[in-house]
């Protein structure tokens, strides 16, 4: 059995830099940045759960968020303002 990619938007709020750092880095290596602490990524069920646990044992559950929202299919974005890719983009 196949198992099929779903679309996520995936944003966080870190409060301290180091932890900041790792968890972009982390989101980074499964999604594509769209803004600030917001990510793009396409993911299968597996990849879902690992990017998961990776972000679980470097956040501070007591101070840190991080939120998944599956886009459903065909679902379509409108961008307004300027548009640029952050490719290269470090928090620090």
């Amino acid at each position: 059995m196949m198992s099929h990619s779903k679309q996520y938007l995936i944003c966080y709020d870190i409060r301290d830099s180091k932890r900041l750092r790792r968890v972009h880095r982390t989101i980074r290596d499964f999604g594509m940045p769209v803004q600030f602490s917001v990510f793009e990524a396409e993911l299968k069920p597996s990849e879902l759960a690992k990017l998961q646990q990776c972000l679980l044992a470097l956040i501070d559950s007591e101070q840190d968020r991080v939120c998944f929202y599956h886009l459903s299919h065909g679902f379509r974005k409108i961008d307004l303002g300027v548009i640029k890719p952050l490719n290269d983009l470090l928090l620090i």
